[in-house]
C-alpha cells in the first residue's frame, strides 16, 4: 500500500508546531497583481467577479505548490471600500488606493457605523473567500486578512491625520477607535463565517517607523485584544503585533524591526534573519522571505543562492523549519508574469529536491 500523500495543511501545521515536516511550506502574502498579469484578466474582473478570482487562486496555488497562501488580496475588499464611505481611485491598470476618509472631526463620530450586512467589494471578498475555502479548505493553509481597528482608523481617517490625532489629540484617537474596533469584530466574524478557520487580524500600517512600540502597547494593542477575544485568539492571531516587541521589553521593541525586516524580505540578510530568528510571528512560520523586487528582478541562481545560504542557517544550523516565502508576488505586465512564473516554478523545483536533515 503506498503511504498516502502529505496535505500543504498538515505540512504548515507540522511546521507551526515546530516537527519536522516531509518539505519545508511555501507561503504566499500577496498575490493579486501576478494573478491579473499571468492568467489575463483585468484588476476591475478580478475586484468584481469573485466566481472568476476564486477560480484563479485555486489555479494559482496548485500550479505554483504553494501551501499557505493568504487569499484575496487587495486593500479595497478587505472591508473599507466605498460602501463605507472612504473614498478611492483607480490609476490604470493598477489596483486602487484609498485618497480620502469620511472622519473629519468630532461631529462625523456617529457616521462610524457597523452595516447591517455585506454589500460592494466587502460582499465580494466573501465571496471569493468561501469558494475558495469550499474547494481547498481541507488541504491548503488558506488565511484571509481582517482589519485591525488601527488599520481601519487609518482607512476612515487618513493615515497622516491620524498620526496627528496620536500626538495632539488623543481624546478623539481613542474615541474613534472605539468604533473602528466594533467594525473590526464586524469584519472578523463575517470572514470567519465562510469557512475560513484562521483569519489574520491585519493591521496592515503597523510598522515600525509610523508607530512606536510603546505606544502601540499602551493604545492600539487593547483595542485588538479585545477583537480576538471577540473572535477566538486562536482564530485571529495578531500577526504584525509581533514587529512591536513584548511589552515592558525594550530589547525585543527594538529588535523587532529585524523581524519586520525578515518579514518583508527588504534585505534579503542571512544576517538578518540571524537577528530576527528568536522571534516569532503569530499564524506564521518562520519566514525565509523573497521580496516582490527579488523575485521580480533577481535571476534564478541568485534566489536559490539566497534560499540555500539562509536555509544552510536556519535548518542545518539551527534545527529550525521556516517557510519559503514568497511575500509579494508581482508583475507589471504578461510577459514580467511569464517569467515570475519560471523563477516560482525552479523555487518549488528547489523546495521539493531540498534534503531536511
Amino acid at each position: 500500500m503506498p503511504n498516502n500523500p502529505i496535505l500543504p495543511l498538515e505540512r504548515v501545521n507540522k511546521t507551526l508546531c515546530g516537527d519536522k515536516p516531509d518539505k519545508l511550506p511555501i507561503m504566499v502574502a500577496n498575490s493579486n497583481t501576478f494573478i491579473c498579469q499571468y492568467y489575463g484578466i483585468t484588476v476591475e474582473q478580478f475586484l468584481n467577479e469573485p466566481s472568476l478570482t476564486a477560480e484563479l487562486t485555486k489555479k494559482f496555488i496548485k500550479e505554483f505548490e504553494v501551501d499557505y497562501c493568504v487569499i484575496a488580496n487587495g486593500y479595497i475588499l478587505y472591508g473599507c471600500g466605498p460602501e463605507l464611505g472612504v473614498r478611492w481611485e483607480f490609476a490604470g491598470e493598477n489596483f486602487p488606493g484609498f485618497v480620502e476618509g469620511f472622519l473629519k472631526s468630532w461631529d462625523d463620530l456617529d457616521k462610524i457605523k457597523v452595516p447591517a450586512s455585506p454589500s460592494g467589494y466587502f460582499k465580494n471578498y466573501l465571496e471569493m473567500i468561501r469558494l475558495i475555502t469550499k474547494e481547498l479548505g481541507d488541504e491548503v493553509f488558506l488565511v484571509a486578512s481582517i482589519l485591525g481597528p488601527f488599520s481601519i482608523a487609518c482607512f476612515i481617517r487618513g493615515i497622516e491625520q491620524v498620526l496627528m490625532d496620536t500626538m495632539l489629540d488623543i481624546d478623539f484617537f481613542h474615541a474613534y477607535m472605539k468604533g473602528c474596533t466594533e467594525l473590526s469584530k464586524y469584519f472578523g466574524t463575517r470572514i470567519l463565517g465562510t469557512g475560513l478557520k484562521i483569519g489574520l487580524l491585519n493591521e496592515i500600517f503597523l510598522t515600525p517607523e509610523m508607530i512606536s512600540p510603546v505606544f502601540y502597547h499602551s493604545d492600539i494593542a487593547p483595542y485588538d485584544r479585545e477583537v480576538q477575544s471577540y473572535l477566538g485568539p486562536q482564530r485571529a492571531p495578531n500577526t504584525l503585533a509581533a514587529v512591536m516587541g513584548r511589552p515592558d521589553d525594550p530589547i525585543s521593541q527594538k529588535e523587532g524591526r529585524y523581524l519586520y525586516q525578515a518579514l518583508y524580505g527588504t534585505t534579503e540578510s542571512v544576517e538578518t534573519i540571524r537577528k530576527a530568528v528568536r522571534y516569532r510571528l503569530p499564524g506564521f512560520p518562520f519566514p525565509v522571505s523573497i521580496s516582490g523586487r527579488a523575485l521580480s528582478n533577481w535571476s534564478q541562481r541568485e534566489l536559490l543562492h539566497f534560499l540555500s545560504e539562509a536555509l544552510e542557517y536556519l535548518v542545518a544550523g539551527g534545527g529550525l523549519y521556516p517557510a519559503i516565502s514568497l511575500i509579494s508576488v508581482q508583475a507589471e505586465s504578461s510577459e514580467k508574469a511569464g517569467e515570475v512564473a519560471d523563477k516560482m516554478k525552479a523555487i518549488a523545483e528547489f523546495r521539493n529536491q531540498y534534503e531536511i536533515g
